[in-house]
């Protein structure tokens, strides 16, 4: 049996320990002095920071699939915005969750009080952040060009979240983190663009909006095998 097919990393794999124990330290330190920080709950303190949760190395994700889910993404925020102020599909739709989770019943409560009260403001803003993974069997097309399975076929939407916007800093962070990982873990090669190899003498003036669709931590742009 052939070996299931995987998209090639953006960084080349495995990192000497010893290298990987410096570069982690270095990204760590980084993090904190670049404002990727944040409070640990457990031990509050008001004079301490923890560095925030991030990808050591970026993960590949293929341009074409990116392209296709930020195209979508107006539509999709349109949506959002149509359920989020569609009162009988919410009250509906949420009338079992509430029973059985504080925290969307606590939400909902909070909601149905602004509803009473009335709307302060006729302008509304969404800060929605998408989370998308790569479907690697998608059964229709594997009938229809009759082939195994592959790295991907298509991407999928996970979730839309907008509590964890208040994170939406950690995206360009998260970016330069790795960005940094580069310069001190030399990769001769990263980040494939169409059928153009981006050379590391390059990148710094490359800007990619990773943000806009895909999970801040999680993703590079590399050209699909």
């Amino acid at each position: 049996m052939s070996p299931t097919p995987v998209l090639s990393s953006c960084v080349p794999f495995p990192i000497e320990e010893r290298t990987l124990i410096d570069v982690t330290q270095k990204a760590k330190d980084w993090a904190i002095m670049h404002g990727a920080a944040m409070r640990s709950k457990a031990n509050f303190s008001p004079d301490a920071l923890n560095f925030a949760p991030f990808i050591l190395t970026p993960s590949s994700f293929p341009r074409k699939e990116f392209e296709k889910a930020k195209e979508l993404q107006t539509i999709i925020n349109q949506l959002m915005h149509n359920v989020a102020h569609d009162e009988e599909f919410l009250t509906t739709t949420l009338a079992e969750t509430i029973k059985v989770d504080e925290f969307t019943s606590n939400l909902f409560n909070v909601y149905k009080k602004v509803l009473a009260n009335g709307f302060g403001q006729q302008i509304s803003l969404g800060l929605l952040r998408s989370d998308l993974m790569l479907e690697t069997n998608c059964v229709q097309m594997l009938e229809k060009k009759k082939h195994t399975p592959c790295a991907y076929c298509c991407w999928k939407q996970v979730e839309i979240n907008t509590i964890a916007s208040g994170f939406g800093h950690l995206g360009p962070i998260s970016k330069d983190i790795q960005r940094l990982i580069r310069s001190v873990y030399y990769v001769p090669t990263i980040w494939l663009t169409y059928s153009k190899t981006i050379q590391l003498n390059k990148l710094k003036s490359t800007r990619l909006p990773l943000v806009l669709v895909a999970s801040p931590h999680t993703c590079c742009l590399c050209r699909a095998s």
